[in-house]
């Protein structure tokens, strides 16, 4: 009986857990295929996979969909320092959608993100950009972590210095 009673324990204890994580999967399935669809385009209209997909200026866009978004080992190296464009699957996993819109309409990111754009974005196609990204699925990993101006990145790198 005490064993029962642990486990009943135990079972009620990760109840509120396994009820969080299925409200997370059933949001995520209320996305409608036109939602999905429209953040797609968004994001293509946004320009997101010519720094948060790896190869895909040098490829003309040819990259497939399953690679979008997955971040870039490339740095872009500025006054400021050295950025990374980050693996937007993953950061968008760790926010709820509507965590998603406020850090989405807040962010201050280094260059050359133009947070700003992403400021002047309307909620609900921001809304619709983060359903998009949640369907593609997480992958990858993270970015690398940000260089300061007075070191060397690591290699390659884009050079938006300007030099005189």
């Amino acid at each position: 009986m005490k064993r029962l009673m642990s486990s009943l324990r135990r079972s009620a204890a990760a109840a509120p857990l396994l009820l969080l994580a299925l409200s997370a999967c059933a949001a995520a399935s209320l996305a409608s295929p036109a939602d999905i669809e429209h953040g797609r385009y968004l994001v293509l209209l946004g320009h997101c996979n010519n720094c948060h997909t790896v190869s895909y200026t040098e490829r003309a866009g040819n990259v497939p969909e399953s690679d979008w978004l997955l971040g870039n080992p490339i740095g872009f190296r500025t006054a400021a320092g050295t950025a990374f464009a980050s693996n937007l699957r993953m950061t968008a996993a760790a926010y709820g959608e509507a965590q998603w819109v406020t850090y989405a309409t807040a962010v201050k990111t280094r260059p050359p993100m133009p947070w700003w754009s992403l400021h002047a974005t309307r909620p609900d196609d921001l809304r619709a950009m983060y359903r998009y990204i949640r369907d593609l699925g997480v992958a990858g990993r993270p970015a690398p972590d940000f260089v300061p101006p007075d070191r060397e990145p690591p290699r390659p790198f884009l050079n938006f210095r300007i030099e005189k």
